[in-house]
């Protein structure tokens, strides 16, 4: 009896150790099945890179090449950082390395069947996009903006459209319409003397100039207080008996220009002589003016003493006059103004 007991503990140890042995021979293999498996990953993610490497070398080597052009049988030499340096152009997609380019087997220039003779513009707007000047023949111009918005090249398209382009890039300051309570146009631009100083009355500074055309005779406070930032301190009256087209005021930015793209106006309160119909006229010397915007407008009321007004700058001016050409709402041709601002870009003219 105690034999047989023996014979089946036996059996039974034996029978727990062969199934563990099992269990590891299995564990055994599918851990070497998962080695195989991520060491061929790793092969081929090697394989992959080494691939990748393979090519970033031959666009590297492309990149550092000079690239030879043949534009409607006028020849260009430059390089490909110039020609992919506005990536989601025309160009920048057709050298970027992810399209097959076949050169020509002679001379290994790439042909583009486009305007050979302005492509030199495009060349230079891609080299120093910054400095780019606009070409001064309106009939290349006209040509060269063709070819701009063919190539994709938007911000070339926008230089050629934009003919103050040079005069916006030379200026000493953009000055940018923010709030009609905000009295940081180019009059105060003036009066700090470009925010390198206190601010001081550019009027009494004797660096603006207010001219009316009733002279002294038009009555109110002194034209100083159109620009003293304070529209409670005092109003410009003129031309009680004004007729229209006579009863205007001008103002003079003395030693600059002004490209204007916006302008603000304020009148003094419970009066009634709020601006009906007028016209933002400029002038460089104060005598022949431009018209820059007319307005018929009834924004200004005693409930709104300020007005503002987007305009389409015309050609920078030194000379900004607001001259009446109906009525006022006190149906007389006369106006009383207690503030005047403008913005755009201003430029110190040159001694």
């Amino acid at each position: 009896m105690e034999e047989s007991n023996m014979d089946t503990l036996y059996n039974s140890l034996k029978c727990a150790i062969e199934s563990q042995m099992a269990e590891m021979a299995k564990a055994k293999a599918a851990l070497q099945t998962k080695s195989e498996e991520t060491l061929a990953r790793i092969q081929d993610e090697r394989r992959l890179l080494e691939e990748e490497k393979s090519k970033m070398k031959e666009v590297m080597r492309f990149h550092k090449s000079k690239i030879k052009l043949d534009v409607g049988g006028c020849k260009y030499t430059t390089s490909l950082a110039t020609l992919t340096s506005v990536p989601d152009s025309m160009l920048g997609a057709m050298f970027s390395g992810r399209f097959p380019l076949e050169a020509d087997a002679q001379d290994g220039s790439f042909f583009i069947d486009r305007d050979g003779q302005v492509f030199k513009y495009i060349l230079n707007f891609l080299r120093e996009p910054v400095s780019f000047d606009s070409p001064l023949d309106k009939e290349v111009t006209r040509d060269l903006l063709k070819e701009a918005k063919y190539f994709g090249l938007l911000g070339l398209v926008e230089v050629l459209q934009d003919p103050w382009h040079a005069f916006k890039k030379a200026a000493c300051c953009a000055l940018r319409f923010t709030s009609p309570t905000t009295f940081d146009g180019a009059l105060n631009y003036i009066a700090t003397a470009g925010g390198c100083r206190e601010w001081v009355n550019p009027v009494e500074d004797d660096a603006v100039e207010i001219q009316l055309s009733d002279g002294d005779d038009g009555g109110g406070d002194p034209v100083e207080c159109m620009c003293d930032h304070d529209p409670e301190s005092g109003s410009v009256e003129n031309c009680y008996d004004g007729q229209p087209g006579e009863a205007s005021f001008a103002l003079h930015l003395k030693g600059y220009h002004l490209l204007a793209d916006h302008y603000l106006i304020a009148q003094e309160d419970g009066d009634d002589n709020y601006l009906r119909d007028w016209v933002l006229e400029g002038s460089d010397d104060g005598f022949e003016y431009e018209e820059i915007q007319h307005h018929v407008d009834f924004s200004i009321t005693a409930e709104n003493l300020v007005g503002d007004w987007a305009i389409t700058p015309v050609r920078p001016f030194s000379f900004f006059r607001v001259r009446l050409l109906g009525a006022s709402s006190g149906a007389k041709c006369n106006f009383c103004v207690t503030q005047f601002e403008i913005w755009g870009h201003v430029s110190k003219d040159i001694e």
